[in-house]
């Protein structure tokens, strides 16, 4: 309990590495001592999955190369109204998932590992792309109304980086160079 405590939730494989049976898990799940956030995942309340940040940590630990992004960044920076159903994480190509509440993209070298920022709850980490590959990606992975909304929305904001946001995109091949200017040049 005092590592539930200190981090939010145990995960079946730490539970074993602490000696914990899997069948004491189950128990503690029956007599409304623990909740099963998700197959593997345990935790005794679930404040912090209202977190708008924490609510990733679960991703982060299970998959710890695992970066949010998508929607799911999307939301966490404000920038869409999107329903996020699933929580989108980037992963690196060779590990494979199959689990229905994840949303997987697949990008590899720069498109991976650009932008990445981490944020640290204790033990636990979460990783999610900067706000200007978020609007970035949202050009690849989305709907064109989805970015050009998330767009707009980022540049009426006053930490905005126009600079940064067309130099990631001529780095990913995706130049936003012309649809900045113009969204600019209306307001």
């Amino acid at each position: 309990m005092k590592f539930l405590d200190l981090n939010a939730f145990i995960t079946l494989n730490e539970a074993k590495k602490m000696k914990i049976n899997p069948m004491m898990l189950s128990r503690l799940v029956a007599n409304e001592a623990l909740l099963r956030v998700e197959h593997g995942v345990y935790a005794r309340d679930l404040d912090w999955l209202t977190d708008s940040l924490k609510k990733y940590i679960v991703p982060c630990t299970l998959y710890p190369k695992a970066v949010v992004c998508g929607i799911s960044a999307l939301t966490y920076y404000n920038l869409t109204d999107a329903e996020e159903r699933q929580v989108w994480i980037a992963l690196p190509a060779l590990k494979i998932i199959h689990n229905p509440r994840y949303r997987i993209i697949r990008p590899s070298g720069i498109a991976y590992t650009l932008g990445v920022e981490k944020y640290s709850f204790g033990k636990r980490v979460v990783r999610i792309y900067d706000i200007e590959k978020t609007i970035v990606d949202a050009f690849k992975y989305s709907t064109e109304e989805v970015a050009i909304k998330a767009l707009k929305g980022y540049l009426k904001r006053k930490d905005k980086n126009v600079r940064k946001l067309c130099n990631y995109s001529r780095q990913l091949r995706k130049p936003l160079d012309e649809i900045v200017t113009a969204l600019l040049a209306d307001e």
